[in-house]
């Protein structure tokens, strides 16, 4: 699975937010136990533009565990 996406709030000029997603479901018995993965790149034309507000691209790793008894 994968995913792109951009937003920009329209409140200052060049503050885009752009991120990119990518996930793997692994289904170890069923829907009744699976493991869910999501990567998320992101990075933020604002930030780049202004570094005092901290770095301008962030990465962050989800996981989940689904367990139905």
């Amino acid at each position: 699975m994968g995913e792109w996406e951009s937003f920009d709030p329209g409140q200052a000029v060049n503050e885009d937010l752009h991120s990119i997603t990518a996930g793997v479901n692994y289904y170890i018995h069923g829907d009744d136990l699976k493991l869910m993965v999501d990567y998320i790149h992101t990075w933020s034309d604002f930030r780049s533009n202004h570094p005092q507000f901290g770095a301008d691209q962030f990465d962050e790793v989800f996981l989940r565990l689904q367990l139905i008894f």
